[in-house]
């Protein structure tokens, strides 16, 4: 198996540890928009070179998307096009409705598969079983360490404070990632998994006494009522969990297992 790779940061760099790791006996294509990061990264990986965006979408079996959500929009159709599965990490990019149709459309009309991991938290599959019935209300409040909030649009525009506890976001999933496209991934598996963008009520809260990332998930339906918290250890990169990372790994590992555990 040929899979390619595109980000090489820490989701792909975890990516390509855990495959090695695992005796991984196929082939890995890597490219990131720094080509020197995708060099070190396939120097230090059994089996791995940097190539081109083109040699990924023309040889890949599988595409694994972790870059950003630009480069979510830039590849998702090529791929797909081409017959090629791809994992979307960077979820954020389906909340445009035209494109996530086209995305959808693309899958099915090609024959392949689009994968979507659950990321940062776990109660998807929950969330899924759920939407079979009705679901009334889907809440996501995270909150943060003021590092891992500095860089957000959203913060930027509204100079907004981040030395001190405070709520400082409340919306629907679509605008939280409008304001927050690296911080909120969550939101939108969860929109999609449940109610919609429009629907998904997200809150957003700094905290810099923090070290962790934490979530808290709020359901309620005919089903009964879900609340689940995930306090999430950070990776070098203060915006992504390590969880995040795992949830990609797994997912992968997933696909080639005999046995499929969970919904």
């Amino acid at each position: 198996m040929i899979i390619g790779i595109i980000g090489c940061g820490v989701i792909g760099t975890e990516i390509c540890r855990a495959l090695g790791a695992d005796g991984f006996r196929g082939k890995l294509l890597l490219m990131d928009r720094h080509p020197d990061r995708a060099q070190h990264l396939a120097d230090t990986t059994p089996a791995a070179s940097s190539v081109s965006l083109f040699d990924v979408i023309d040889q890949a079996d599988l595409v694994v998307e972790c870059a950003s959500m630009q480069a979510a929009r830039d590849i998702a159709l090529s791929v797909l096009t081409k017959g090629t599965d791809l994992m979307l990490l960077s979820i954020g990019a389906l909340v445009d409705a035209d494109f996530r149709q086209q995305v959808y459309a693309a899958a099915r009309t090609h024959d392949c598969r689009l994968y979507i991991p659950s990321g940062a938290i776990g109660s998807i599959d929950a969330l899924l079983a759920a939407s079979q019935g009705t679901i009334n209300r889907v809440t996501l409040t995270t909150t943060k360490p003021s590092a891992g909030l500095q860089t957000a649009p959203y913060v930027i525009r509204n100079a907004i404070d981040l030395s001190r506890p405070a709520l400082i976001f409340e919306g629907t999933a679509d605008e939280a990632i409008q304001g927050f496209p690296q911080n909120i991934n969550v939101s939108a598996t969860l929109a999609l998994a449940g109610v919609g963008f429009d629907r998904t009520i997200v809150r957003i809260a700094v905290d810099p006494t923090l070290t962790r990332n934490v979530h808290v998930v709020e359901v309620e339906g005919d089903f009964g009522r879900l609340t689940a918290r995930f306090d999430n250890v950070p990776t070098e990169n203060e915006r992504t969990s390590k969880l995040a990372a795992y949830s990609a790994v797994a997912s992968l590992k997933k696909m080639t297992d005999a046995v499929k555990l969970g919904t």
